[in-house]
């Protein structure tokens, strides 16, 4: 049976203090909530957790003291400790647990960029998309978890970011990757995003793939003190949760047999996508030719983070500045249109 449920819309406008102050104090009980879970997910004492939270607020000021700013407003509209908003927008680093999950496309062609978010069902019902207008900057249409502030999305000028997780065996730590995101999000080209990213690219284990509305696109594979960027001179990319530039990374085949077997099935389905369309984009997405370990995951039990499979796929059309989106997994749930403008 197909669900009809959808992410709710929040429109936020204004300085990074009146856009925190509207996001927390809209979301403040799905805020919590989000809190709650990872609270109970990361498993460390609460004054310890508190503590290593409260940290990253000087790494992210160093970053971008807005981001600060705006993150510290979050938290005074929802009512909550400041800490656990910096807890959110740093989970990744935090957690430090390596999930296999999401997989990433872009058709050159049609400037089409693509994935599925695979991660915790409970975020399903907690997710939102959030419609921002932040001055002197583009306007942003992003899907996010309540909190953080930076996540997959597109902007008004036509730039748009994916995140796959890689595992390069070693701690995480420096700027979080989500902001990281936030700040592409916010660069008018991909060179402006790249080059505002590049001083703070150590200490991260993961995959970003930003598109253009022009079809150039950049893959960027984070290996804690390495950079590695796959190349991009192909009609079509497509990247899962493993090193393509450098296999000595992929440390654990057994752990990765779900990334190699999504990148085998979408590099053989890509061959045969001539038209590049947004459905095209959902056969690769929304396959499951491969039944135990397919590119739209079943959702199944996770010893450390509960039940996960894939709960949205986001499909962005670079060009008419559109998103094509799923609240749940896609086999049972529609896709939804919103239009950033």
């Amino acid at each position: 049976m197909m669900s009809s449920a959808k992410f709710p819309v929040i429109k936020l406008k204004g300085s990074p203090e009146d856009i925190g102050f509207k996001h927390g104090d809209i979301l403040k009980d799905r805020i919590h909530s989000t809190v709650d879970w990872y609270k109970k997910t990361i498993g460390r004492d609460e004054n310890q957790l508190l503590k290593i939270s409260s940290n990253f607020k000087s790494v992210i000021n160093h970053f971008n003291p807005s981001y600060v700013t705006e993150i510290d407003a979050i938290a005074a509209g929802a009512d909550i400790n400041p800490a656990w908003i910096y807890m959110l927008n740093a989970r990744s680093e935090i957690m430090n647990i390596f999930q296999n999950e999401c997989t990433a496309v872009f058709f050159k062609a049609s400037a089409i960029l693509g994935q599925n978010w695979d991660w915790a069902q409970n975020l399903e019902n907690l997710a939102v998309i959030m419609r921002m207008e932040i001055e002197d900057r583009p306007d942003i249409l992003m899907m996010t978890e309540p909190g953080i502030i930076g996540k997959i999305g597109f902007n008004s000028d036509g730039v748009g970011v994916c995140l796959n997780f890689l595992d390069s065996g070693r701690p995480t730590q420096g700027v979080p990757i989500h902001l990281i995101l936030r700040k592409v999000l916010e660069s008018s080209t991909i060179d402006k995003a790249v080059k505002s990213i590049d001083p703070f690219m150590a200490g991260k284990s993961a995959n970003i793939l930003i598109g253009d509305s022009k079809g150039k696109f950049i893959d960027i594979e984070f290996a804690n003190d390495k950079i590695y960027r796959p190349l991009a001179d192909n009609d079509i990319f497509l990247h899962t949760n493993h090193y393509l530039e450098n296999d000595e990374l992929n440390h654990d085949k057994e752990k990765l047999a779900s990334s190699f077997n999504r990148y085998r099935t979408g590099m053989r389905l890509i061959q045969n996508r001539h038209l590049q369309s947004v459905d095209d984009m959902k056969q690769v997405l929304l396959d499951r030719s491969e039944e135990d370990l397919p590119i739209c995951r079943h959702y199944v039990e996770n010893p450390d983070i509960g039940t996960v499979g894939t709960i949205c796929t986001v499909i962005m059309d670079l060009r008419r500045l559109r998103m094509h989106i799923t609240r749940g997994n896609p086999i049972a749930t529609p896709f939804s249109v919103i239009n950033l403008i």
